[in-house]
């Protein structure tokens, strides 16, 4: 029985946790720094938004350009890396140095995140027994998914007297206690880097006498995991559609009357999250991503549906049950199955190309969206996301589900 395979070990847990403060702290920023640069600065609502762009775009950069990086640097070292620059940006929030000054600290802690979450992500896949990769990657997501509707909630409580000095104080203890974690996980396999550069110095000197191969072409492969796109693309679709929902649920609320129940909107999201995603990994483990994906997809096509024609708290808190079941379990499977067709010196970049598609998302979503709803209203562009997400149910069946058939 001892050697029964197990997920919950101590650096799994470490892991787990260290991924669910990174992700807290994002979304107690995203929530409040908009409205922190308009009070603090006096700036407009277009200029207080690059708050939020600055973040996603240095994260999306940090991905793009140190994905593979984190191969060659060692998935504890990048961790160590990504959370000591999260740590500096924390303790920089406290300086009041003007606009300009927050937009660069606003994109330093983008670079963190990038390269922790990435690593973390990578370190996460690697100490999960394979057998139960999907429950356990499921447990892992998890944690950053319920960081969604905990964050703001948090970030709202620490603010209500107006002082934003309590939120950046909570967040550089968080993120210092992140830190302290990521010195003490063990992972195996992950090579430390006077270790890796000896393997190197032996390979050069093994093959010193062999012609000199040439240097890749400059590709997109060197920047992103090119065999995990036809998973990222869809993810990407689908990230878009909650976008719609986390930036502007609170707005659209007002114009309904629906404040109070917005008000646990998200929590109920992180519930049903909490509740569906282990059966989900599990399943994931036993017959493989086709058996939920299709219905994760329709989950949040129905979800935002209904949200469309939420007229009373009842509606809204369905819309936001199916959402945090389609975004998040959709989010989860396709991660473990891009774990799962990925070498594991490769998961790295692999991880850093899911987390862009997340990051794109994320970022272009509420441009597209927020130009639209002037137009056409809140009912029209929900409905259109609805679409979307049968666009991303699609995509995935065409680049990757037909392929795998139906377990």
């Amino acid at each position: 029985m001892s050697d029964k395979p197990k997920i919950w070990t101590p650096t799994f847990i470490i892991l787990t946790a260290v991924n669910f403060v990174s992700a807290l702290v994002f979304y107690l920023f995203i929530v409040k720094i908009v409205e922190y640069t308009m009070l603090t600065y006096g700036s407009s609502h277009s200029a207080a938004g690059l708050m939020v762009t600055a973040y996603v775009i240095s994260s999306l950069l940090t991905r793009l350009l140190l994905g593979g990086k984190i191969d060659e640097w060692g998935l504890k070292r990048s961790i160590i890396i990504g959370t000591a620059v999260n740590m500096a940006a924390a303790l920089l929030y406290f300086i009041e140095g003007g606009f300009v000054f927050l937009a660069a600290v606003r994109a330093l802690h983008g670079v963190g995140f990038g390269i922790a979450s990435g690593a973390l992500a990578a370190a996460a896949a690697l100490v999960v027994p394979p057998e139960l990769r999907g429950e356990g990657i499921g447990y892992f997501s998890m944690a950053q998914a319920l960081a969604t509707g905990v964050g703001p909630f948090v970030a709202i409580i620490l603010t209500g007297n107006g002082d934003y000095l309590m939120l950046f104080g909570f967040s550089a203890v968080a993120t210092a206690v992140a830190l302290a974690g990521s010195f003490i996980i063990r992972i195996p396999g992950d090579k430390p880097a006077k270790t890796r550069k000896a393997d190197k110095d032996a390979i050069a000197e093994s093959t010193a006498n062999a012609p000199a191969e040439p240097k890749p072409a400059l590709s997109l492969s060197r920047f992103v995991q090119v065999s995990v796109l036809p998973l990222a693309i869809p993810l990407l679709l689908v990230l878009l559609c909650y976008s719609g929902v986390l930036s502007f649920l609170t707005v659209f609320a007002e114009e309904r009357n629906l404040i109070e129940a917005s008000s646990v909107y998200f929590i109920v999201y992180s519930v049903s999250i909490l509740l569906t995603r282990p059966p989900v990994g599990r399943r994931v483990d036993r017959k493989g991503e086709n058996s939920v994906i299709y219905l994760t997809f329709l989950s949040l096509a129905v979800g935002l549906a209904l949200l469309a024609f939420a007229y009373n708290g009842a509606v809204l808190l369905a819309s936001a049950a199916l959402i945090g079941f389609g975004v998040g379990c959709t989010q989860s499977t396709i991660q473990t199955a891009i774990v799962r067709i990925t070498p594991k010196n490769e998961l790295g970049r692999a991880n850093s190309t899911f987390f862009m598609s997340m990051d794109l998302g994320s970022g272009i979503g509420p441009v597209i969206i927020g130009a639209l709803i002037p137009f056409v209203g809140y009912q029209v562009v929900y409905l259109a996301l609805a679409l979307v997400a049968v666009g991303a149910c699609a995509t995935y069946h065409v680049l990757y589900g037909r392929k795998q058939g139906r377990k």
